[in-house]
């Protein structure tokens, strides 16, 4: 009988952990369920927003499409590149901060370093829509609320095949 496999560790960023890392974050905890593949949590590149809730529109759009997004911003810490399997960035900018902070460095340790050797990714790779040359998801902070709109869109048509990628992380380990 196979081993039964720790939880992956995922954490979403973006820069002021304000809108969508937190709206990712709420839409990961409601889709994955009881399947027991992943453990989520959120933060920012920036100290921006530390402490506070998620933005207003965020919390409304998320609502209306029955997440609860109630995560208090917190920023980045090194400690979070030993902590977490994957690291989810919503745009380039993202994975640049994050790059230069974890200084090139591999903090991971276990079997999921290993199947899945790139820590750092964008959200949209597992976007079906997302096109070379479109692979961030679009801030909406300070933009009308149909942007905010589309930003769940967006998570929402990513988030299936992530969860997909994750169970497949998690089978790779107890066929390991």
């Amino acid at each position: 009988m196979a081993a039964t496999s720790p939880a992956t560790s995922v954490l979403f960023i973006c820069l002021g952990n304000h809108c969508r890392s937190p709206a990712a974050h709420a839409v990961a905890d409601a889709l994955h369920a009881d399947r027991g593949v992943a453990h989520f949590d959120s933060a920012g590149t920036s100290r921006a927003h530390v402490g506070e809730p998620p933005h207003a529109l965020a919390v409304a759009e998320g609502s209306r499409r029955g997440y609860r997004v109630n995560h208090r911003a917190r920023q980045i810490h090194p400690d979070d590149f030993a902590r977490f399997d994957l690291i989810v960035a919503m745009d380039r900018q993202n994975v640049d901060d994050l790059e230069r902070m974890r200084g090139g460095v591999e903090h991971r340790t276990g079997h999921y370093a290993t199947v899945e050797p790139g820590q750092v990714q964008l959200l949209r790779r597992w976007d079906p829509y997302a096109m070379p040359g479109d692979e961030d998801l679009v801030d909406p902070w300070g933009e009308p609320p149909t942007a905010y709109g589309t930003m769940f869109d967006v998570i929402e048509r990513s988030m299936g095949p992530l969860l997909e990628h994750l169970a497949w992380l998690r089978s790779e380990h107890t066929a390991g």
